[in-house]
């Protein structure tokens, strides 16, 4: 711990943090007391205002220098922020010093251009970022926007592989072995099993121990899940059959600590082995709870080994317990009957050696008492630990006398020093007596001659006679007393001299004496005092290796039954965390002390389990006392280790097995934990799909643990019954584990019954869980059930069964019938993968199980031979589906029959059986589209593995039985004796030509290691060969019908073919060929010899493999390419894009000499390019060859051109050839071509990576080939490189395919294909050049405003013009796209729109990261933003779009995603300097659109990282960014129990449902609040943009701050200011001008139908318009047509007589309504010139606004000084366009913009905001005539309606409408306003609408706006379900992300949602809160019924929570609604 200097504050002990900088406090009140108090200020001067006014000018000052360094290079984000920083400290002290009445003009003037400098450098910035991203311009180019041709492309080029042919065969029996030893994948077995004869069958243990290492370390080396499989049981099958044969077994017992070590070592790869196996696919073949307790049984049998080793060699042993309970085996669930036999033998081993009266050994369920008392006897008894701690005590004590004599040393040292300070001490005292009388002489000499001295100096130029006289006189006195003063000198200066020689040598005795006093160096003992616990320490030290192993192994077994993955309630229970010291480190550290050596060390070992101490060794310093005259004995100064006593840890195994079990780094495996974890734990856990019956599952073992009810469970939950059951299936399945003794007779029942589905996996894993766990174990010493005469363990659940009329002959019964019963329903053959593996598990016991389990085996095998004569027929009439589907099924009946040998006698019948089965399963692997048909039989045929690898013993058994199989060498060695029928017929089920008689040897490496693998020399002279393990049939080293292991593993195959393997024979010329069209393409494989031009990859070995594709109807043949292990793809492809190379297949046809790319799975031929290669070097030169035509095969020697046709999307699916000849003309215009310079792509490329970019040259770039021609020439024409062939290209395609992206170079514009009507803006970053205002002030104009002119530097001289022009956003970041508008006309070059339209800017969608610093082009910058990306190629990725609002320049988000991300962004690249276009900082742009993105649903995980991301760049900026945040996350979650049901529909789409607590960090809230509290010299509060609404306040910290921010500055309530009135004139442009011009509009459209009024407007338009034919005219002259519905009135009723009287008035009515159709010819004109006006006026206006409201005259004194000073450092807010905005409808802001306004000034500014609104409005609407009026007649329907469109309601009274039409760019219409008008005024109203008259997107926000302002009621929005999401987003959009900040609720009710009175209590306070603020509630007719129907439900429930519920339901539908239904006629339809 340090103590840092910080003060006199700083106090306390510091941990190494930054300490407090209160030095400069302590100096500016230093500062002010000299200024108090040593009279420097004069009596008019305060001291405290004179360090003010210091301390600022040392501000401004600092400043100053800061401002040197900043330029535009460094004007990053650190350093705007200090500069910032500095500029607001000097600014508060100014405006300070202003209030208390300074005059600080110069000082204000001082801090104008320090601003203005920061603003200038920041500007230059921005200006150099955009102009490093300018598109190129070119030569043609005459407007803004165009952008040229630039940069040199080239195609891609490349070295086509030379054509390989088939290597040479080898020839011979030595090539075919060799071959076959490769291919076969033989594994080597072991000779340690029952079976071995000879010198293997009586080797000891530790033999046994070192093969079984050997053969995993070797089976490691191979893959696949049968090498596992293999090592684990043959591993299995030694220990267990040791256990079997019992532990006092000669053959079972270990016999040294070699074999101690070597069994730990065993166990060790053992479990590392099972646990790769358990991560592999296959483990989910197989019972994961069996594997895990075949590993605890195996540790549990090693544990018994070895404590049996440590009981012969270490007879104390003998005198304690094993450490492990003979019960705890109960929970095993274990296959087979060896298994089962070995957990007795170990139980019983371990009952035996267990005895209540003796302790446990090297146990924690004791403390570890028994293992320390163990340990001090050991020692006591050992001679060798005996000698050890004599040798240490000797040691010992050496070192205490040593340290005693230092002590004695130290103690005569300090009594010399003593004396010899005394007598110092005593001359020093006398030499000061005799200097004393001396002294005081010299001092009134010295006073003496200074008196006499300075009377003389006065007296220097005397004159008078007086002062002459005395002048005489003083001058012999001042000699004689300097010469008395000298005679004292002399006398003193000799002592003084003695005085201080004696006092330094004084001085050097006391720091000696300090130093002697001092105790020594104090001495820690490596071992206790105390002999029992000194015996303890050596004994953990060093304990003999056999009791190590012991120790090791007892906890290793324990631990292997705590529940894996450890769960956080185990983790506590059985974590060890108070652990402190090491044994061994400290043993090992203290040996040696600094007094004394030992002549021998000892070095102190550990094992697994590691010795330490709870207690901790103190410190050096603070043993003993601390000076030596403190020490009375020799003992004070040495410490003992007797408090640290020894203590057992555990960490695990330290292997990789026990990696993921989440245990604690320290753990107590013996802790108690409740049994039912254990035994669940232990439980085989059901599919997820039937987890609901998983408590089915699981038995506590006896019958005292199971519940009382537990059998009535399965009736109670009827309602969990799933569909697939029958309610008599349901309670079986649920009885039958409900009692452990009843539970065979429960499965006897069941089999009788037949009401369970026996192949469904729910009843599978319930039936072995049932059958294979072992329960209660009970030791009897009834002799009758054993031989031995103490007794035996049994399974008290098995306990007699196999006795007659039991329940081992019920179920050998039960199965038989039910054999007989399933062998002629073969679609019931499902149930034999269980009830096969019950009959050969239970045949170990009964033989009647092995007849049904051989009945089961022969049903399937039957239904196998059938299936394949369908399959014949299937295959020779080609039905290739049809056959795979029989294929399956044959190979899942032959799997299923395999199954049933999985235990049980087997016979030589069995033997053969098996063996044919397996190899037809092997072979039987086929490709098929059923993914979950593949996975099914891909997990039969790991289980058959299974049974092949357990049965390999009595396999091997059986085979050699007379069958005479020797061994061999794999090469060489002798011929068999005899022939094997069995594997003979085992090879003939695959070659049916096998000769009927076959020598076969058994394969042995050199080393005579023997293999499951067999060679056969027949007499037809080939060689076969079998592996037994896994089926796999060789012929002559080749697989008759599949393809070899060196094939399937290559690379190359394995990219395209993956896992699926085919029938294939072997050709003459070297190549397997697929026997059967896949997909109607043969397939050949051949390897051959790699060469200098070859592919890529190649096996290492000068090989390489080549897989060819021919079609079986045209004979065209494809060569796959090698892409190489990189994807590089060699030579011919490395200059292709890397999606091309990574995400494709590539395929050569060497004859059209074309590479067609198509997805990497070999049966998908959709092509997705073609390249055609070899046609010409340059560009523009011979076209290709004809499609149809044969060319030379000579491979190119040199690169070629590579044109590379991208192909679309509508034509993947066409033969690659009819790409050729038919769609050529499609393909030819886009040939991909690569980019050595490029403008385009560099700008591209700050958007996505450069390698994932595609360009595409267009025919008028490249003469490109016809992809289609003939080839005339093209055969000899000369070969040479392509690289230097560079052109400049005018017309380009670049395609982004990760983000579904594609530009158009075209007429000089980059036009976006994607997002039509759009071009790259020319200008990539968002930095612009504003027009000039025609005043200054802080309104700034959009950022989306136009760049001109800045394509050049920008120098400082210029920074006052580039400050107030220049505007930016996000600076620093670059991964964006700019779109804009383009206009398209009738030439071929587009160009950028030039009138109405926004831009558009593309966001890569992704977390937002900062970067430290970037560079492009030469301008780093700190602090950078981007937004992270995947880095692979098959990456899809999303695109935000942002809108950039035409006037006020800010970028606009449709969603919440997207606009949280863009948040995300401002507040990574914030720095504390405002954004000139929106007057804020990153930071508070962040806040504002977080407050615009409002939700009360879950956020999605994105949603969440995008807020966490601003909260954690930009919350140190903005204290209220990080509350808002908490407040976004708690208002999503409030509602989060409505949407954690599935399908609880709204808007939640997309959104996850998350239960985390939201939870404020306090420090974010005090941070906060300090901000809050703080008012600024003046009486300012907080920046308003910082603060947050008192709403917010109170929903996250509980109460509001905002009390500042309200109150009003003293200067103000007292009126010490000058109001600004008199200066505000009225509003420049009339109120009336708005409706003049609109008037004027509507008067260009006429209502008369004359044909000459119709001919001029159509005519001008380019209308014909048809004149109507009808008889009968209306008023005015105009035709109206008859009424169509004429009643027949001799047959009407009244009331239908009636219903057409007004149905035809309503008619006439219609059609004699004035139709305006008619324009006046000068429209254009008008709408042209009033467009120029108007935008004058409404920049007037706005010039008008911006200078009044910011206006602070020298008039208001002093509060506008500091105002102005305050604004310059942006410590109170300026306004920007948004704040008028909101000025409408809040006129209250004026005055807080400007609190200098008067009230008559506010209100003619807020007069001016309205009319300047409405100038927008205007402004827009001529904007998008002028668009109409460009468009022609296309738009003359909508000319006229907006030409007629006008206000016809007051601004005034709904100013909400007013922001509304301006930010939506928009125009309420006299229809709409008169619908909204009706309905506001006629509560209950309906109006009926026709589809596009507004109704959603216009009159429904109007009402909302209307209604929610007043905040009286809940508006209550009512939609159809389908319309719900459109309505959400609409108006979230428009009305939450505006400036008008209305919040939208939904409630999303369902009647499965369960309810308690918090949840209902926070639906009541989410409406609440909406009602308060003004929110709208959006609801469906759904959930407001559910809601309803749900308040029924729980009434009629009655309990008191229930009623509690109904209360809130109630106060919830009581509250004040108003109701607005849109399609009102759906919603109260009586449905």
């Amino acid at each position: 711990m340090t103590m840092p200097r910080g003060g006199f504050t700083d106090v306390g002990l510091h941990t190494g943090g930054t300490p407090r900088a209160t030095s400069w406090d302590l100096v500016q009140q230093t500062l002010l007391a000299v200024l108090q108090q040593s009279g420097v200020c004069s009596a008019d001067q305060q001291p405290d205002a004179i360090l003010a006014l210091a301390l600022a000018h040392l501000d401004l000052w600092l400043l100053s220098q800061q401002l040197q360094l900043l330029r535009p290079e460094t004007a990053t984000a650190d350093m705007l922020n200090v500069c910032m920083s500095m500029l607001d400290s000097a600014a508060r002290k100014a405006a300070a010093l202003a209030m208390d009445g300074h005059n600080v003009s110069s000082f204000e003037a001082q801090l104008q251009i320090a601003a203005q400098r920061i603003q200038v450098a920041t500007a230059e910035r921005a200006v150099q970022e955009g102009n490093q991203y300018m598109l190129p311009a070119s030569s043609s180019d005459q407007g803004p926007g165009r952008s040229g041709m630039s940069g040199t492309w080239r195609l891609p080029s490349g070295v086509v592989p030379a054509a390989a042919v088939p290597e040479a065969l080898a020839t011979g029996r030595h090539a075919a072995v060799a071959n076959a030893t490769a291919a076969l994948g033989a594994l080597p077995v072991t000779t340690t099993g029952s079976t071995d004869t000879g010198a293997a069958a009586t080797a000891g243990l530790g033999h046994k121990l070192q093969q079984l290492q050997g053969l995993l370390q070797a089976l490691n080396q191979h893959s696949g899940d049968v090498a596992a499989q293999h090592a684990i049981s043959s591993v299995e099958e030694v220990m267990f059959g040791c256990a079997v044969a019992g532990f006092d077994n000669a053959s079972s017992r270990l016999q040294s600590a070699a074999d101690a070590e070597a069994l730990m070592q065993l166990i060790a790869l053992y479990r590392n082995m099972v646990s790769m196996y358990r991560q592999s696919t296959a483990a989910a073949a197989t019972m994961k709870i069996e594997v895990r307790s075949r590993e605890a049984l195996l540790t549990w049998v090693a544990y018994c080994m070895m404590f049996e080793l440590a009981k012969s060699q270490e007879p104390l042993v003998r005198s304690y317990n094993v450490a492990l309970s003979w019960r705890d085996p109960q929970y095993f669930v274990l296959c087979d009957k060896t298994a089962v036999e070995a957990t007795l033998s170990v139980s019983s081993y371990l009952y035996e050696h267990s005895s209540p009266s003796r302790h446990q050994l090297f146990s924690m369920s004791d403390s570890g008492k028994g293992t320390a008392a163990f340990a001090v006897q050991f020692v006591a008894q050992d001679s060798r630990l005996s000698g050890i701690l004599r040798q240490h005590q000797l040691d010992m004590d050496l070192s205490v006398e040593k340290h005693d004599a230092e002590v004695q040393r130290k103690k005569q040292l300090f009594a010399q020093l003593t004396a010899e300070a005394s007598e110092l001490t005593s001359q020093i005292s006398t030499l000061r007596g005799q200097l004393r009388p001396l002294e005081a002489e010299q001092a009134d000499l010295n006073r003496q001659a200074s008196s006499l001295s300075r009377r003389l100096w006065e007296l220097r130029f005397a004159v008078n006679a007086d002062k002459l006289v005395e002048k005489e006189l003083l001058e012999p006195q001042y000699a004689l007393v300097q010469s008395q003063k000298s005679a004292v000198d002399k006398k003193v200066s000799p002592l003084q001299s003695r005085k201080n020689t004696l006092e330094s040598k004084l001085a050097d005795v006391n720091r000696q004496l300090q130093a002697a006093r001092e105790a020594p160096a104090s001495v820690i003992q490596p071992l206790p005092k105390n002999t029992q616990n000194a015996h303890q320490w050596v004994f953990w030290l060093h304990k003999p290796t056999v009791l190590s192993s012991l120790a090791d192994i007892s906890l290793l077994a324990q631990q292997l039954l705590l529940p894996t993955p450890c769960s956080s309630d185990v983790q506590s229970a059985i974590q060890v965390t108070d652990m402190v010291t090491s044994i061994v480190q400290h043993y090992n550290t203290h040996q040696v002390s600094r007094y004394h050596r030992p002549v021998q060390l000892f070095t102190g070992s550990q094992g697994l389990v590691k010795p330490f101490a709870r207690a901790g060794v103190p410190g050096p310093s603070t043993i003993g006392p601390r000076y030596v005259d403190q020490i009375t004995s020799k003992e004070q100064g040495v410490w003992y280790p007797d408090d640290l006593l020894p203590v057992m840890t555990w960490n695990g195994a330290c292997t990789a097995a026990d990696n993921s079990n989440g245990f604690p780094p320290t753990f107590n495996p013996f802790a108690a934990i409740d049994t039912t974890i254990t035994a669940d734990s232990f439980t085989e856990r059901l599919p997820a799909q039937h987890a609901s019956l998983q408590w089915t599952m699981l038995q506590l073992g006896s019958r005292a643990a199971t519940p009382l009810d537990r059998g009535n469970l399965g009736i109670a939950r009827q309602d969990q019954k799933p569909c697939w059951m029958s309610k008599p299936g349901y309670l079986a399945f649920t009885s039958m584990r409900a009692y452990p003794l009843m539970q065979l007779r429960q499965l006897c029942i069941a089999l009788r019954e037949q009401h369970l589905p026996w192949g469904h996996p729910a009843v599978v894993a319930l039936v072995k869980q049932t059958v294979y766990q072992l329960g209660d174990l009970i030791w009897t010493n009834d002799s009758s059930t054993s031989s031995s005469s103490t007794g035996s363990m049994q399974l008290l659940w098995r306990r007699h069964w196999e006795a007659e009329g039991q329940e081992l002959h019920a179920l050998s019964y039960e199965l038989q019938l039910l054999a007989e019963k399933l062998a002629d329903a073969p679609r019931e053959h499902d149930a034999v993968l269980l009830l096969g593996q019950l009959a050969a598990y239970l045949a170990d016991w009964h033989s009647g199980c092995k007849e049904a389990a051989r009945q089961f085996a022969a049903m399937t095998s039957k239904a196998a031979e059938q299936l394949g004569k369908q399959l014949q027929q299937a295959r020779a009439h080609n039905q290739d589906g049809i056959a795979r589907q029989l294929q399956a099924k044959q190979s899942k009946a032959r799997a299923l029959s395999l199954l049933c040998y999985g235990a049980g006698p087997l016979d030589a019948s069995d033997v053969a059986h098996m063996l044919q089965l397996m190899v037809l399963v092997k072979h039987g692997d086929l490709l098929l589209a059923d993914t979950a048909l593949a996975d099914e039989l891909q997990q039969l045929r790991v289980q058959c593995h299974w049974v092949m690898v357990k049965r390999l013993p009595a396999v091997l058994a059986v085979l050699q039985q007379g069958s005479g199989i020797s061994r061999r060498h794999a090469v060489e060695g002798p011929a068999g004796l005899a022939g094997s029928p069995l594997m003979t017929a085992a090879v003939a089920a695959v070659l049916q030509w096998t000769p009927p008689e076959l020598q076969w040897v058994q394969l042995t490496t050199a080393a005579g290691h023997a293999w499951a693998g067999f060679h056969a020399e027949g007499s037809d002279g080939h060689l076969y060969s079998l592996n037994i393990l896994d089926g796999t049939v060789l012929l002559d080293g080749v697989p008759p019908s599949r393809l070899p292991s060196d094939i399937l593993q290559h690379p190359v195959y394995h990219c395209c073919f993956g896992s699926s393997n085919f029938d294939v024979g072997f050709t003459a010329t070297g190549m397997y060929k697929t026997l059967r069209a896949i997909d109607g393409c043969y397939y050949s494989f051949y390897w051959a010899a790699a060469s200098s031009t070859s592919q890529h990859g190649s096996t290492g070995s000068g090989r390489e493999l080549v897989i060819l594709e021919t079609e079986r109807d045209t004979g065209e043949q494809l060569q796959l390419l090698d892409v190489g292990v990189d994807g590089a793809c060699g030579a011919w492809g490395r200059e292709l894009p890397l999606r091309l190379r990574q995400l494709h297949s590539h395929w050569l046809n060497r004859q059209h000499k074309v590479i067609v790319l198509r997805p990497k799975h070999f049966q998908q031929h959709s092509v997705s390019f073609l390249i055609r290669y070899g046609v010409s070097d340059r560009i523009g030169g011979q076209s290709p060859p004809a499609a149809a035509s044969s060319a030379s095969a000579e491979p190119p020697v040199q690169a070629t051109a590579l044109w590379c046709w991208r192909v679309p999307h509508h034509l993947t699916s066409e033969h690659w050839l009819s790409l050729l000849s038919n769609y050529a003309h499609q393909l030819q215009t886009q040939p991909m071509v690569l980019a050595d310079s490029s403008e385009h792509l560099r700008i591209l490329g700050k958007f996505e990576d450069a390698a994932y970019i595609h360009v595409y040259a267009s025919d008028k770039a490249l003469s490109a080939p016809s992809a289609g021609s003939a080839e005339a020439q093209g055969a000899h024409v000369a070969a040479r490189s392509v690289s230097t062939n560079l052109v400049t290209v005018p017309e380009l395609l670049f395609e982004l395919p990760r983000f579904g992206l594609e530009f158009e170079l075209r007429g000089g514009c980059l036009l976006s294909k994607a997002h039509s009507g759009y071009c790259l803006s020319k200008y990539q970053q968002l930095v612009g050049q504003v027009p000039p205002r025609d005043s200054a002030g802080p309104v700034c104009a959009p950022a989306g405003a136009e760049m001109e002119g800045n394509s050049g530097s920008t120098s400082s001289s210029g920074g006052s013009s580039i400050s107030s022009a220049v505007h930016y956003t996000l600076p620093g970041f670059r991964q964006y796209l700019v779109l804009e508008p383009v206009q398209e006309g009738s030439s071929d070059a587009p160009r950028p729109a030039d009138g109405y339209g926004s831009k558009m800017v593309l966001v890569p969608a992704g977390q937002v990261v900062q970067t430290g610093s970037s560079s492009s082009g030469g301008i780093p910058w700190a602090g950078t933003a981007s937004v992270a990306a995947p880095k692979h190629a098959s990456a899809t990725l999303l695109v935000h779009k942002y809108a950039v609002h035409p006037r006020f320049g800010h970028l606009r988000a449709s969603d919440v995603l997207p606009r949280l991300q863009l948040a995300a962004l401002y507040a990574a690249t914030s720095s504390l300097m405002p954004e000139p276009g929106s007057m804020m900082t990153g930071a508070q742009t962040a806040v504002q659109l977080i407050r615009q993105s409002w939700v009360n649903r879950p956020l999605s995980p994105e949603e969440v990282q995008h807020l966490e991301t601003a909260a954690a760049c930009a919350g140190h900026l903005a204290p209220a960014l990080r509350l808002l945040v908490v407040e976004l996350q708690g208002s999503a979650s409030q509602l989060q129990h409505l949407y954690d049901l599935a399908g609880a529909g709204g808007e939640d789409s997309g959104t996850t449902s998350s239960s985390k607590s939201v939870v404020i960090k306090p420090e974010a809230a005090v941070e906060y609040r300090l901000q809050a509290m703080k008012v600024l010299p003046g009486g300012w509060p907080l920046h308003r943009k910082l603060r947050l609404s008192s709403d917010v306040e109170v929903q996250v910290m509980g109460a509001s701050s905002t009390a500042a921010a309200s109150s009003m500055p003293a200067w103000k309530r007292l009126g010490q200011f000058h109001a600004i009135d008199a200066s505000v004139p009225r509003c420049p442009v009339s109120p009336a001008y708005v409706e003049e011009c609109e008037a004027r509009l509507r008067n260009l459209v006429t209502a008369t139908h004359t044909r000459s009024a119709l001919k001029r407007s159509h005519s001008w338009l380019g209308l014909k318009r048809r004149q109507p034919d009808n008889s009968k005219c209306g008023s005015g002259g105009i035709s109206m047509p008859e009424y169509p519905l004429t009643p027949n009135k001799s047959s009407s009723t009244p009331l239908e007589s009636m219903m057409h009287a007004e149905l035809q008035q309503s008619w006439e009515a219609h059609h004699s309504t004035s139709t305006p159709t008619a324009i006046a010819p000068i429209a254009a004109t008008v709408i042209s010139s009033m467009q120029v006006n108007v935008s004058k006026k409404r920049q007037e206006i706005q010039g008008y606004l911006a200078h009044h409201i910011s206006y602070t005259s020298q008039a208001a004194g002093a509060p506008a000084a500091a105002f102005r000073l305050l604004q310059l450092s942006s410590s109170v807010a300026s306004a920007s366009l948004l704040d008028l905005m909101c000025c409408a409808w809040q006129p209250h802001m004026l005055p807080e913009l400007n609190p200098f306004l008067s009230g008559s000034a506010c209100s003619r500014l807020h007069e001016g905001v309205l009319v300047w609104l409405q100038l927008c409005v205007l402004e827009d609407k001529l904007a998008r005539l002028g668009q109409h009026v460009r468009a022609g007649a296309a738009a003359a329907s909508l000319l006229v309606q907006e030409l007629l469109v006008y206000r016809k309601w007051d601004v005034a009274q709904h100013p909400k409408w007013l922001v509304f039409e301006v930010e939506g760019q928009l125009q309420i219409r006299p229809a709409q306003y008169d619908i909204a008008e009706h309905l506001i005024t006629h509560p209950g109203a309906i109006m009926q609408l026709n589809m596009g008259e507004g109704k959603t997107r216009v009159i429904l926000p109007m009402l909302a706006l209307h209604w929610a302002g007043s905040k009286k009621h809940v508006v209550r929005l009512n939609f159809l379900s389908t319309l719900l999401h459109e309505a959400y987003s609409h108006l979230h959009q428009h009305l939450s992300a505006s400036v008008l900040g209305v919040k939208l609720l939904l409630m999303p009710f369902h009647r499965d949602v369960t309810l308690t009175p918090q949840t209902a209590r926070a639906m009541r306070a989410a409406v609440s809160r909406c009602q308060k603020v003004g929110g709208l509630l959006l609801v469906v007719p759904e959930h407001r019924l559910s809601l309803q129907l749900k308040w029924h439900e729980l009434r009629m429930k009655g309990d008191a929570a229930s009623l509690a519920v109904c209360e809130e339901l109630q106060a919830l539908a009581n509250m004040p609604y108003c109701d607005m239904l849109d399609e009102s006629d759906e919603i109260l339809h009586h449905r």
